[in-house]
């Protein structure tokens, strides 16, 4: 199962990131932005809906400009591009976002194991043109 770094912009930060990561770096404030915070979340949950529902699929290339978007703002912050990276690369943060993306799924009435009702959840993610359903297209 690949992690939620994939869609949670690690892939596209890569293609920018330089040489090495950040070892010893203060995350707390992008663990505190609301858009940091926001838009990974999202990512997280669009990641777990398209790896449950065949039905649906990511928007690469809207990730992918997402992805440019949300670098820079966490440059903006001032962290530089390996920091940022590192934090979206980080195990902990991956599963911090996935500890509260699978509640909030949950939430909205996805069941682990029933794949129709994470396909449910991802439609009305479209409809709702959500952060999440913005990264969503039915197949």
């Amino acid at each position: 199962m690949m992690s939620i770094r994939t869609v949670s912009l690690a892939a596209a930060l890569t293609a920018f990131a330089g040489a090495g990561m950040a070892s010893a770096t203060d995350y707390g404030t992008l663990r505190t932005d609301s858009r940091m915070h926001n838009e990974l979340l999202g990512a997280s949950v669009a990641y777990l809906l398209d790896e449950n529902c065949s039905e649906l699929g990511l928007r690469k290339l809207r990730l992918l400009n997402k992805a440019f978007s949300l670098r820079k703002h966490a440059v903006s912050l001032g962290y530089t591009t390996n920091e940022v990276m590192a934090y979206v690369d980080s195990e902990t943060e991956q599963d911090r976002f996935r500890a509260i993306a699978e509640p909030l799924l949950a939430s909205k009435g996805v069941v682990k194991g029933q794949e129709e009702t994470y396909c449910t959840v991802g439609r009305a993610e479209i409809e709702k043109r959500s952060f999440a359903g913005s990264l969503l297209y039915e197949r």
